[in-house]
Order: structure tokens, then sequence, then C-alpha cells
């Protein structure tokens, strides 16, 4: 298994993506005049590049083994991400990037938090502590002190 700390730096890195991802996503809708659009725009290339990993990575269509049963809110991946990244092409060009990254982390962290707490949806549980209530302490501050101009 990798280093976790190798781990942590490669989930790091992929999050490079994501203020790209808001801003072109905002721009496309501030453009076409429609943000809507520009997230609908968003998830079919998500959709598209998706669709051809997984017909390499599977080497064809996959199929779902017999018998397993899958809850139904295993299937909103999706529409949560719908939620974020309209929110995102609607609120960056409005506060910016980098105020929208810095309150979505907060909020992340936050939420995350409480589910590792409480063992939400199959999560095993993971309490809070007061070294993980200080850091979102530190990172709320990060937050507050990135929105000032």
């Amino acid at each position: 298994m990798l280093n976790r700390n190798l781990l942590l730096l490669i989930a790091g890195m992929s999050a490079f993506v994501i203020p790209f991802q808001a801003i072109i996503n905002s721009r496309l809708g501030k453009l076409s005049g429609n943000p809507v659009f520009a997230a609908v725009v968003s998830f079919t290339g998500g959709t598209l590049a998706l669709g051809i990993i997984l017909l390499f990575w599977s080497r064809g269509v996959p199929k779902m083994p017999e018998g397993v049963q899958i809850p139904w809110y295993l299937y909103i991946g999706g529409l949560l991400g719908a939620v974020y990244v309209t929110t995102a092409l609607t609120l960056v060009p409005k506060i910016g990037t980098a105020n929208f990254i810095a309150a979505t982390i907060v909020g992340q962290l936050i939420m995350s938090m409480l589910i590792d707490h409480l063992g939400l949806i199959g999560i095993e549980k993971n309490p809070i502590s007061i070294t993980k209530v200080a850091g979102a302490i530190l990172l709320i501050g990060g937050m507050l002190l990135i929105q000032k101009n």
C-alpha cells in the first residue's frame, strides 16, 4: 500500500483542478447567460470522460454482480455534484474563486467531521476531538482572513 503521506499529497494535488473548474464553469455560465446550461456542459464532459475511462478500466461494459443490493442514496452522488457545480458557477463571479474555495473547504471540513463523528452513511465512526475542533477553528480563521480585501 502507498504511504499515507503520499496518498494525502495525491489527494491535495487532485484538488488543484477545482479552482479551474469553478472559473471555467462560471465563465461559461456568464458568457452563455445560463448557469444551468454551463452545469449541463460540465457534467456532459465529465460523463463522456468517465464513460471512456470505464470502458478501458473494465475492459468493456461492466455488469452489476448478482444479488448486490445498493441503497438508494448511493445513486445521488451526481445530484450532489450538480449542487456544488451550480453553486460554484453562480457564486464565483460574485465573490471570487479564493473566497468561494475557502468557504467550501470550511463547509466540507465541518460536514466531514460530523459524518465521521456520527458514522453516517456507512462510514466508520471517528469521534470529533479537541485537536480537530482546533484545526477547524484555525481553518475558519484562515477563511475569514482570505475574505478580507
